[in-house]
């Protein structure tokens, strides 16, 4: 008879289960959503749909006139004759002068936003005061105005010139010269609306700063300006950085206030220079193609190289209380 001391009980052997391709692909881990296969299926899918317009817009920029209007997409005999008449052609100047003023209006708009928008959203991150969080709410309202609605009464104002004084007083301090077909008029108009996203945006990030930061720089002698363009402003530079890039391309695309306020090559911009190779009888689609090719290559570089500023302004960044 067998001791049962002395009985033996087999051990269990741990079966690992097989890690295939399979299993790799279409299931998630633990701390995933997605499977990788339907994530880089969506990613492909929505790389194609991204890419697509501005791919079929350059291969149109190299057709010839006669593969165009056939409906071809592939050009069998590609050509940059539509590029030598862009730059050369009776509508150079035009279009040259035209790229002269998105320039300057991008510039300017942006820079004039974030000057502004830098002290209006520091007061409504930093500082406390009555009706602080309705405020910001009522900024943000504003941009909520379908831009449309106030075409009228801005091109009223921009006809006769626009008064800088106290509200609801008759009190002015400075009128300006009527500012249609100029890019001032343009500038002005693209402010009024970059700035509630701006001040918005850099609010939000301003928040993240650490109060004991500040607490420390007034006790090393700084007042509340110095603290702000010493201690804030540099540690909220990739806010201020994302900021400036969007609103820099949103003055760059910008067609309904350009075509609305502008009427020659003193103020055009690009998009309204290439609305203009619409004839009324025809279309010069090799020309509208090509320049805007060229119209589109800016913000696509910004975009490119910035791309590590436009992601490190939209998450939380800084030093967190």
């Amino acid at each position: 008879m067998a001791n049962p001391l002395q009985t033996r009980v087999p051990a269990t052997v741990a079966v690992r289960p097989k890690s295939g391709i399979k299993s790799k692909l279409f299931k998630s881990a633990s701390n995933e959503l997605i499977p990788p296969f339907w994530l880089w299926i969506g990613l492909i899918l929505l790389s194609l749909f991204t890419l697509a317009p501005f791919v079929y817009l350059l291969l149109t920029s190299i057709s010839p006139s006669n593969e165009l209007l056939s409906g071809r997409i592939f050009p069998h005999s590609a050509t940059f004759n539509n590029y030598v008449r862009l730059f050369t052609g009776s509508n150079a100047a035009s279009y040259m002068a035209a790229a002269k003023n998105s320039v300057l209006v991008s510039v300017y708009t942006t820079l004039l936003t974030i000057f502004i928008g830098v002290f209006a959203a520091y007061a409504l991150a930093k500082i406390k005061f009555p009706f602080r969080t309705t405020s910001l709410f009522a900024i943000l309202a504003m941009q909520l105005l379908p831009s449309i609605s106030l075409i009228v009464p801005m091109y009223m104002m921009m006809r006769n010139g626009i008064d800088i004084g106290i509200p609801f007083t008759g009190i002015v301090f400075f009128h300006t010269p009527p500012l249609l077909d100029t890019v001032a008029g343009l500038v002005v108009a693209y402010t009024t609306f970059s700035l509630p996203f701006a001040i918005w945006l850099m609010a939000g990030y301003f928040q993240t700063i650490s109060k004991e930061l500040e607490e420390a720089s007034y006790i090393d002698g700084n007042g509340r300006l110095g603290t702000m363009f010493r201690i804030v402003i540099p540690l909220a530079m990739p806010g201020i950085a994302a900021t400036a890039i969007f609103t820099m391309l949103s003055a760059w695309d910008e067609f309904m206030f350009a075509s609305a306020f502008t009427q020659t090559d003193a103020a055009k911009t690009l998009p309204v220079a290439i609305r203009e190779f619409i004839g009324k009888h025809s279309i010069d689609w090799g020309l509208m193609t090509a320049g805007g090719v060229v119209a589109s290559l800016p913000p696509v570089i910004i975009s490119l190289f910035l791309y590590r500023y436009i992601v490190g302004g939209l998450s939380a960044g800084g030093v967190k209380e």
